[in-house]
Parts: structure tokens; sequence; C-alpha cells
């Protein structure tokens, strides 16, 4: 093995008897896996012991079982040597469990059962991807995953447990809380220009993605027509670092901690992939996948803040702004439809009671689903009788003025059959679906899971059809889409004076807009949206227009096409670049002399800012390199890749 500089210092405290606990904050590309593996080669080399793995899903722990422990243990001489012979009579080792001679093994479990956590005692414990589903807490299950696992060791008075992940939200991730109790340990590097300048190593920092309101980080040049130029490194001592210099920089750097642990003995490690040697990992290939995750930011931006920058991602939603804030955002169309609309749709919400009634809400969709209110149509009467039917079917057939004289119709309805007057509702969803006018009914999601808002195919019965949606997945698009600021792909419009018909768009209408909540359950790991008793059709016929888009993309290539489009075309047939919206999930910013800003996006908040460490006083030269205490049986060697005899 031949390990890179920041990886030395992370196995180390692996392998560190006075460290108790190890959390690992990381993106991809990183050598994370590789490195437990060999953490996990010197407990039962080294120091034997009893050694367990916990990974999210039984699944995942026999792969990892079969393709990181069995070839280590096969192809490392003096463990190979060490496998215990099976006797006659004897079970043999499977893929989740290895027993050595010297009385040392190592257990490969599932964490989704609470089943893996019983029966067995173990000192050294790696839990794998903690923020995997696998690590929830069920509803019959005795708590929290990690606790259970830690009671394997209660038996030791050295018991030593190593956890991490890749995070996902930051309202749920369980390996970014943990990660800020520990001592937040960084990787410091000192600057080749400063340290070549000054004849010291001065300038120490930690590289860091930067972005565009920071004074440090990755920056890049563009050319005219939109491709990369160059990328170049931003210090925070002012120099311009060539990546040509990251060897030598890693090569060079230490961990040093940055905040005080709640738990003495908590040692904290964050890896991004801006840190890697890998050629996969070069800042070029990282900023060219932070260009493509703009052109669509709703699928691509969080991969990105999780896989690549090692973040937590932070998803805010309509309910963050006030209502009222909404009443100054009103602008005048100049027609009932913006000209930039290019497809209406209808969400539809049936209710009964004293109040019966059909409520309707268009909206219009532009490039990049920018979004457009157009009116919320309240439908009196018993929707049991066909007249407040066929008051609806009148909507769906009604043409909306734009600024030229022509009219635009409504191209797509979604309309809840899951709650009032199921019957009619099919019925009428039925006669139409020629027209794409569709009854939906919200799947049964537990749990908060997400699932794809418009399935494959419809579910029939008796004649009827209807198209079970993701509720959850739809309501994070629509209600995210209202926490953006400026115009710009995503962004919502409210008109001024709405069509003619509708109530009016008024405080009252954007409470209705807001009211359903983003309930987090902290212990349990998952959100899921709350639905008030109080009215709140305008957000749910919101939500249903944006699902009658997803059916509308669904069945043609165009509207998907319409959904991805950066650019919006204007009423003279000129296309414009859009605005740039206001959220800028810790963007690249523009380098000096580059021919375009720095890219912000639309459609996602931005992930949470690591905590910013203390000022430390620059530490004495110190050698290009210092063998690692705990880690005697890999082969150090320069810095600059790794891999093992096999690779």
């Amino acid at each position: 093995m031949t390990l890179y500089g920041y990886q030395r210092g992370l196995i180390d405290a692996m392998c560190d008897p006075t460290l108790p606990l190890v959390t690992v904050l990381k993106a991809a590309r990183v050598g994370y896996t590789r490195l437990a593996t060999l953490a996990i080669g010197y407990h039962l080399h080294q120091d034997p012991t009893l050694c367990a793995v916990a990974q999210p899903v039984e699944d995942d722990a026999e792969e990892f079982g079969a393709t990181e422990i069995a070839p280590m243990l096969r192809e490392t001489p003096v463990l190979a040597r060490m496998l215990r012979p099976v006797r006659k009579g004897e079970k043999q080792d499977s893929a989740t469990f290895y027993q050595m001679s010297n009385g040392a093994l190592v257990r490969v479990v599932g964490a989704a059962s609470d089943d893996a956590f019983r029966r067995y005692s173990a000192r050294f414990m790696f839990a794998d991807e903690i923020d995997g589903d696998g690590w929830t807490p069920g509803a019959k299950t005795q708590g929290d995953k990690l606790k259970l696992f830690w009671t394997r060791g209660e038996t030791f008075y050295n018991r030593k447990m190593v956890r991490g992940s890749t995070p996902l939200l930051e309202a749920t991730s369980r390996v970014w809380k943990l990660w800020l109790v520990s001592d937040q340990r960084r990787y410091f590097v000192p600057c080749p220009q400063c340290s070549e300048h000054a004849g010291e190593l001065a300038g120490w920092q930690y590289l860091d993605w930067g972005g565009k309101k920071t004074s440090h980080g990755l920056k890049w040049d563009l050319h005219e027509d939109g491709t990369l130029k160059s990328v170049w490194y931003q210090g925070t001592c002012g120099c311009i670092i060539d990546e040509g210099r990251k060897a030598w920089m890693d090569a060079r750097g230490e961990w040093r901690a940055t905040a005080t642990p709640k738990t003495p003995g908590h040692a904290g490690f964050h890896l991004w992939t801006g840190m890697s040697l890998n050629a996969n990992a070069a800042w070029p290939v990282i900023v060219q996948e932070w260009l493509e995750a703009l052109e669509d930011p709703a699928n691509l931006v969080q991969p990105f803040n999780n896989l690549r920058l090692g973040r937590p991602h932070r998803q805010t939603f309509g309910q963050e702004i006030k209502p009222d804030a909404f009443l100054e955002r009103r602008e005048a169309y100049g027609a009932e439809v913006p000209d930039w609309v290019r497809t209406l749709t209808l969400g539809g919400d049936v209710q009964s009671g004293a109040n019966a009634r059909i409520e309707g809400g268009v909206w219009g969709w532009g490039a990049g689903l920018e979004c457009a209110l157009i009116g919320q149509f309240v439908l009196p009467g018993d929707p049991a009788q066909p007249e407040v039917w066929r008051n609806l079917d009148r909507l769906l057939l009604r043409g909306f003025k734009r600024s030229d004289g022509s009219e635009m119709r409504i191209s797509a309805a979604a309309i809840d059959s899951g709650g009032h007057h199921t019957s009619e509702t099919y019925a009428f969803c039925t006669e139409r679906r020629r027209r794409k006018v569709w009854a939906i009914k919200g799947k049964s999601e537990a749990r908060g899971a997400r699932t794809k808002v418009w399935p494959r195919l419809p579910s029939t019965k008796l004649g009827s059809s209807w198209y079970m949606i993701g509720g959850n997945a739809a309501r994070d698009f629509a209600y995210g889409s209202l926490a953006l600021v400026e115009p710009g792909p995503r962004y919502v419009h409210f008109p001024a004076v709405p069509a003619k018909g509708s109530r009016p768009i008024d405080a009252e209408y954007f409470e209705q807009l807001t009211r359903e909540k983003l309930v987090v359950h902290q212990r349990l790991g998952y959100t899921e949206w709350d639905k008030p008793k109080a009215a709140h059709e305008a957000g749910v016929c919101f939500v249903y227009a944006y699902v009658a888009m997803c059916g509308l993309q669904a069945s043609s290539g165009k509207y998907v096409a319409l959904g991805r489009m950066p650019e919006r075309e204007e009423a003279d047939g000129a296309a414009t670049e859009p605005e740039p919206a206001a959220i800028a999930p810790e963007d690249g910013g523009a380098a000096p002399g580059s021919h375009e800003p720095g890219p912000e996006i639309a459609a996602a908040a931005p992930v949470p800012a690591l905590p910013a460490p203390p000022p430390l006083p620059p530490p004495p030269p110190a050698p290009a390199y210092a063998r690692p205490q705990h880690s005697g049986f890999i082969n150090q060697g320069r810095p600059g890749g790794w891999m093992s005899r096999r690779d």
C-alpha cells in the first residue's frame, strides 16, 4: 500500500487505543473504505481482538465481507498464515465471519435488524454509512442502532468505535451531528509559495471548496462558449496554488483539532474529494461536475454536496418564508398568462361538508420549471351533483389570454381522488383521459419515504383508472421552490391581478399556500409533511399542478426538455439568459479575469458551511514524512497514489 498524507493520520486514529471514538464525515473518492479494512487487519494481527463491522443492511454486509475482508485476509501474507484451518466436522467461515488462529475474529452484520446487535461481544467496532436507511430505528426496534452497537463492547474497558458516512440531509444526518460534537479535525497543509519564499513551512491552511463569498477556495475561468478554461486554488494567504503542488502539500500536511469535543477522546475527520490525489478527483473534474450540476440543480446539486464536498444538504421549504413576504412579490403579468409560459396545468382538490366545493389551481410552466400562478378557482357546490363537475369541465376547456391576444388552454390536470367523492372523481377523469385529466391518489409513504412522483403505470379497477403519486417528493419540489427569491429555474411568480374568476391572491391565499409544515423526526432520522386541519387547499393545488406537470413529462419528451432548458424565450423570439437565483450552495465564484460570474442555483438551499476553526499558529518545520505509530503492517511509501498488489 502507498497512502496519501491525509490517509496516514486517519488510519493512525483508527488504530490509536487512546481514541475510543472516531467519526469520519466523508465524500467519495477519498479511500475511506480501504483504510477501514486495513484498520480491521491491524486489529486482527498486531492487536488481536474481537472485531465487528456493521453495514446498513445484510446484503451490504455480505458484499463487504466478500469483496473487502476476504481478499485482504487471503492476499496479506501475515494474515493468510493466521486463517484458522477448518477441521473435519467444523463449520467453515462465511463471507460475514472470519476467525484467526490467534483468537481474533471479525464478523460483518447488517444494522437493519436488531438481531444483528445481540449474542456477541466486540472491542473494535466499525459502523459504516450510518446515514443509510438501515440505521434508522423502526417502529418496533429497541432504539438508536449506534447505541445498540456500542453496547457490544461493554465488557471491554478499552472498546473503540469508528463510524463514518457520506452525509445526506442536514436535518437528519447522523454523521453530521456526531462530527459537530467531535474535535473537528482538518488536514492543514503548507502553502508551497509561502514556504519556498520564506524558507520555512508558512501559510498553513486546510483545502476547502470555498465559495463565491469567500476569498479562498477553488476558482475557475470559462471560455466564451461557457466551457471550462482553467482551475486553480486561491489560498487563504492570497497565493494562487496550482494543482501540480497538491502532492507536495499533501505529503507535508497534518491533522489538527479545531474544536473541543464534548466527549473526551472523540476524534472527528472531514474528508472531501478535493483533498484526494486520485486522477478522478482532480480539481478540474470537480469543477466540471459542479457546472453540470447547475444544469439540473433539482437532481444533481445534493449529490454534489454529499459525494464531492462531504457535507450534508440543507433543504429549505416554503413554510420557512413568512406568508406576508409573498404579498410584496405579486407582479403584473401584462395579461392572464406571462409570455414566457409554455404550458398550463391544473391541480384539483375535492372538498365536502358544510363548505362543499372543488378548488382548482391553474399554473403556468416555463423553462427550468419556472412557474406562475394564473388563478385559484373555487367552484362551490356539492361534488355529488353533476353541476359542479360541469363547471370544472368548463374551466378545463377555458382559454387564458396572453399579451398578444392568443389563448392557452390547460394541457393536463391532476385531481385528488383519495379523500372525498372518489367515485365521482374517477368517473369524471376516466371520461377525459384522452385530454390528460388524471385522477390521482397519494401513496402510503410510511416514515417519510420518498418515492417517484409519477408512476410508470396507472392503477385500474372496474374500468376506472388512477395514478398513485409520491406525495412527499412532490411537496419537496413544490414547497422547496417557494424558498427561491429571484427569477430563474423553479422560481414561483404570483399575479397582482389573477385571471378572471379567480379568488383574490391575498394574505389568506398565502397562509394556505404555506400551511403544510415539514416535520423533522430527529431521533428516528426522517422528515415528513404534516397536513394541518386548517384550510390549505392553495398549497395542495400547487402540489397537484406540479404532479400534472410530471405526468406531462412522462408522456412526452418535449416537456422533459422544458424542465431542463436553461434559457427562456422572450416574446420577441430572442433567447436571453435568466437572472441568477439568490441561493448558491458554496459555489466556486468568479475568478479574476473570468468571462462570467460564478454560477448560482435556484433549486436547492445552500449546504451548511463547516464551522470555521479558530486561527492556529504555524507549526515548526516538520520532516516530509513521519512514520505512523499504529500502522506497522502497512507498506508506507511516498504520496501520489495507493493501490493493492492485485490492482
